[in-house]
C-alpha cells in the first residue's frame, strides 16, 4: 500500500512540473526584440511564425549553438524531443527526430525528409507535427507541416521539403494526435548537409566497356604480277 502511495505522489509531483514547464512556455511567445546581429534569414523566419508553438520553436533555433557553429556534414537532431500529454506510467515521454538527405530513390538533390517517431505506444490519427528551417548558405527558410501519410493513408509523421543546396538548421515540434490521446511534443533542433544537384548511384555505375571487335579474317596478300625472265 505504502508503494502504491509513493507512486502517485510521484506520478502527481511529475505530472505538476511538466505543466509549469509548458505553462511558463506557453506564456513566453512574443517575438524577442530586434537583435541587430540577427541574420536577415532568420528576421524572415520570425515574420513567417503566427502561433506561439511556431515562436517558441524559431526561438530554440535562433538561440541554439547550432546555428552559429555548423558543421559541415550530416548530424542528427541533438536531442530526443520531451513530449507531454500522453506517457505509459505518466503523462511524459519522448520524441525522435531525424532527417534525410538526397539525392536517393525518394529524395532529391536539395531536399530533405524530415521524419519523427514518437515513444508513445499507440495508433497515430493526426499530425500536428511542423518543421522550421533555415538554410544558413542561402537564407531561404520555411515553415512545412509534417503531413506526409503512408500506403496505408496514415500519418507518417514526415515530410519531403525543398530546401535547396547547403547547411540547413531546423526545429520539429507540435502535437501528435492518437486514438485515445495527444502527445504535446517540445521544440527540437538539428543540422543538415543537403547536397547540390548530382545524379543518383545508379546513374553513377561504372559502365561496361563494349566487347572487342571481332578480328577480320586472314586474307592472303595480293601475289605480284608473275614477270617472264627474259630469254
Amino acid at each position: 500500500m505504502n508503494q502504491r502511495i509513493a507512486a502517485r505522489r510521484t506520478a502527481a509531483t511529475l505530472a505538476i512540473g511538466i505543466a509549469a514547464a509548458a505553462s511558463t512556455a506557453a506564456t513566453a511567445t512574443a517575438a524577442p526584440a530586434e537583435n541587430p546581429g540577427e541574420s536577415t534569414a532568420v528576421t524572415d523566419l520570425w515574420a513567417q511564425a503566427h502561433e506561439p508553438q511556431q515562436r517558441d520553436a524559431i526561438e530554440a533555433l535562433a538561440t541554439s549553438p547550432v546555428l552559429a557553429d555548423v558543421a559541415g556534414e550530416f548530424t542528427p537532431f541533438l536531442y530526443t524531443a520531451p513530449t507531454v500529454g500522453c506517457g505509459t506510467f505518466a503523462p511524459v515521454t519522448m520524441t525522435m527526430a531525424s532527417a534525410t538527405t538526397g539525392p536517393s530513390a525518394e529524395v532529391r538533390a536539395r531536399e530533405i525528409n524530415f521524419q519523427a517517431l514518437s515513444a508513445y505506444p499507440g495508433v497515430v490519427s493526426r499530425s500536428g507535427l511542423n518543421v522550421a528551417w533555415l538554410n544558413t548558405a542561402t537564407g531561404a527558410s520555411g515553415i512545412a507541416p509534417l503531413d506526409g501519410t503512408t500506403v496505408g493513408g496514415y500519418p507518417s509523421l514526415s515530410k519531403v521539403v525543398e530546401t535547396g543546396a547547403g547547411t540547413v538548421v531546423a526545429s520539429i515540434f507540435g502535437s501528435v494526435d492518437y486514438t485515445n490521446a495527444t502527445c504535446h511534443v517540445l521544440p527540437t533542433v538539428g543540422a543538415f548537409l543537403v547536397p547540390d544537384e548530382g545524379p543518383l548511384p545508379s546513374e553513377t555505375a561504372p559502365t561496361p566497356p563494349p566487347a572487342d571487335a571481332a578480328p577480320p579474317a586472314d586474307t592472303a596478300p595480293p601475289a605480284d604480277d608473275a614477270v617472264a625472265p627474259p630469254a
